[in-house]
This record gives structure tokens, C-alpha cells and sequence, in this order.
């Protein structure tokens, strides 16, 4: 056993020798006001940790916070936990402007009221290389598959298809190391 715990660690450090890391995060902001009725402010503040594995390929997570008047993702949550794992593949890369898709899980969970939401999908994203270390990056969008499921509740929500509106627009700046 020991052997095998060796030999992965190994093999793990071996990947990652060339990779390079990145640290930051984003955030996004809401402010929604009718002509008649309350209005609803919200915002997401996501960081994140990631390994540019080669010149396509990465991985990353963001683990976040989202504070919603009117409710997180249509769960009526006053706030809600995100963690969300992905895949980032760069797609087109010109002189410091890459275009990228990341590929992931979001679970997103509430306390009051007790709420957890699941999805599985693709967000394509904009990095502006500003030097060496600093990069401004933006996602807009969401493709793919969501789940909202009220604790003790029948009533999921299950949302297939795309979302290009503003509340999933983040901006972001990534130092890498």
C-alpha cells in the first residue's frame, strides 16, 4: 500500500513540476430595481485555486459565497455555499487573449431555508493576459444541466439549456505563480 501511495504522489508531483498555478477569484453583482415592488440586490464572491496543466488543458475549483435578496438561483436563500470543481479548456489563443470553456460540477447549498442546487455544465470564459502574472478573466454564461431541491420538499426545479443573462456574468483577476 505504501508502494502505490508512493508511486501517486510521485506521479503527482511529476505532473505538476511544469504546471503553472493560479490564485483569485471572482465576483458579481446584481442590482435590480422595477417600477413598482421591492427590488433585489445580489452578489457572488468565488475564489479560486488552479493548474494550467499544459498549453489547453487545466483544472481548478471555486469554493464561494452568494448573497441574494430575492433568492440564490430562484431558492429564496438570503445566502448559500458554492463549490464547484472544473475542467478549463482553452479553446483560441491569441498575443494575451485566451478563449476558454470551463467544464464542471456546481453545489450550491442554503441553510434558510434549506435548499441544495446541483449542475453540471460548460461556462465560457475570457482571459486578458496583462503580464505574466496578472490575468483578467470573465465568464458569461451557462450551458448544461440544473437541479433545486428544497430539503423535505417534492418540488425540484430541474433546468435544462443555456443562460446568457446578466446574473451569470463574473469578472475576476488571477495572479500566476
Amino acid at each position: 500500500m505504501k508502494k502505490i501511495l508512493m508511486t501517486l504522489a510521485m506521479g503527482m508531483m511529476a505532473l505538476t513540476m511544469n504546471a503553472q498555478m493560479y490564485i483569485g477569484g471572482g465576483f458579481g453583482f446584481q442590482n435590480v430595481t422595477p417600477e413598482v415592488g421591492d427590488g433585489e440586490t445580489s452578489f457572488k464572491l468565488l475564489p479560486e485555486f488552479g493548474v494550467q496543466l499544459d498549453e489547453k488543458w487545466g483544472v481548478g475549483v471555486q469554493i464561494g459565497y452568494i448573497s441574494d435578496k430575492a433568492g440564490a438561483y430562484g431558492i429564496g436563500a438570503e445566502s448559500a455555499f458554492q463549490f464547484s470543481p472544473y475542467a478549463r479548456y482553452t479553446a483560441l489563443k491569441f498575443k494575451s487573449v485566451n478563449l476558454f470553456l470551463d467544464g464542471g460540477l456546481d453545489y450550491i447549498q442554503s441553510k434558510n431555508p434549506k435548499v441544495t442546487a446541483f449542475g453540471l455544465g460548460i461556462k465560457p470564459g475570457v482571459a486578458v493576459n496583462l503580464n505574466e502574472q496578472l490575468s483578467f478573466v470573465a465568464h458569461f454564461g451557462f450551458l448544461g444541466y440544473e437541479s433545486v431541491n428544497p430539503d423535505g420538499d417534492d418540488n425540484n426545479v430541474t433546468n435544462i439549456g443555456f443562460d446568457f443573462d446578466t446574473t451569470e456574468l463574473t469578472f475576476g483577476l488571477y495572479y500566476n505563480f
